[in-house]
């Protein structure tokens, strides 16, 4: 990411649950357009992923809904955030920042299924077993997904590993060559360029080590349904652990007591971006929930509207003390950052406290 902060978009496109049916059938409304030029063959005129955007940053979530949103799906980054829980993360797991782009981690370590996104589009995802499929197997998966017109999420396919989409492939005399959008396509060399949309080689794959297919209908759960999950993913985030919640907090603020978090948990990153991801997260929480409290009623909803005004009350104490020169010019910078995180995790134990009400009265509906 080349920007060492970035100003919060104030008024975001995002979706209003009355403004679509509560129940999304993904497979109904499917809008992509194939196109098979000679020896290309690739879903046409999706747009370009990138971090110049604003508070985009998680990679899963921006891939998934590009790739929804090519679909004809109507969603958002924020909504994608909510609903697979990305939104709520604190992770401190050995090797990870806590901020990763890479939704994996997080549910690997807490033993998570994240289904909830793809359940709510009426579809079942499927995660590919890389160690026990051969090259030629994923190869096909993935083309059989391109000719139906269902663009393909993989992880690492250019660059480091973070998520973007495969959209197309080329057939040569001897191999196919994949290509798609991904956050690393700036410069892209002309050699590995595809059709008029610029589409950008993925050339890592297929030997990459995740990749997930959307081409699988499913019954749809309610927007309401979704959202409940949500609020539960949220609360197991937050359960007793060493490397998340209120754990991860710990680890960060006692780091930075100790001055030692650029050697001793920041191995893989520079400090300002892991911060950015921090703030993002917590963004896409404010505008997921405030825009889902009308599907509650009576006091759970205004409970609703509390803790996501307490999301957007974190995201503006880390926005706060985010600064181009770093977090490391001054023990007086590094002791703004400590409160900082005081404050947050404070604010943090009072939205799980209200979630958990929410949640035990959830019966009235």
């Amino acid at each position: 990411m080349s920007e060492a902060v970035k100003k919060p978009i104030q008024k975001p496109e995002s979706y209003k649950p009355g403004e679509k049916p509560e129940i999304v059938n993904l497979s109904e409304q499917k809008s992509s357009k194939v196109v098979t030029n000679g020896k290309l063959t690739y879903i046409d005129n999706v747009p370009t992923l990138g971090w110049n955007i604003p508070w985009r940053n998680c990679t899963f979530s921006g891939s998934a809904s590009l790739l929804l949103n090519a679909m004809g799906t109507k969603t958002t980054y924020e909504q994608v955030m909510g609903l697979s829980g990305s939104c709520y993360r604190a992770s401190m797991a050995y090797g990870w920042d806590f901020g990763s782009n890479i939704v994996d981690i997080t549910y690997y370590w807490l033993k998570l299924n994240c289904d909830n996104v793809n359940r709510f589009y009426g579809m079942k995802f499927a995660g590919i077993d890389t160690d026990n499929t051969t090259e030629e197997e994923r190869e096909k998966l993935a083309r059989e997904s391109i000719d139906a017109g269902v663009p393909v999420l993989v992880m690492g396919g250019r660059g480091a590993p973070e998520w973007g989409v495969m959209l197309g492939y080329e057939q040569t005399d001897n191999r196919y060559k994949y290509f798609g959008r991904s956050y690393f396509d700036g410069n892209l060399p002309k050699n590995e360029s595809f059709t008029e949309n610029r589409y950008a080689l993925m050339g890592n794959f297929p030997k990459v080590d995740h990749f997930m297919l959307f081409n699988n209908p499913s019954e749809p759960i309610s927007a309401l349904d979704a959202l409940k999950r949500s609020l539960e993913i949220c609360q197991i985030m937050f359960q007793p652990h060493d490397k998340f919640g209120y754990g991860a907090y710990e680890k960060i603020i006692s780091s930075l007591e100790k001055n030692e978090y650029t050697t001793k948990w920041n191995s893989e990153g520079d400090i300002d971006t892991i911060f950015i991801n921090f703030a993002d997260a917590r963004k896409a929480a404010n505008i997921y929930l405030l825009e889902s409290a009308d599907l509650l009623k009576g006091q759970n909803k205004n409970n609703l509207l509390k803790v996501a005004s307490l999301y957007k009350d974190m995201f503006d104490i880390l926005h706060a003390i985010i600064n181009e020169k770093g977090i490391t010019t001054s023990e007086q910078t590094r002791n703004k950052i400590i409160e900082g995180f005081r404050r947050t995790v404070e604010l943090e134990r009072q939205a799980q406290e209200i979630i958990k009400s929410i949640l035990c009265n959830w019966q009235e509906f």
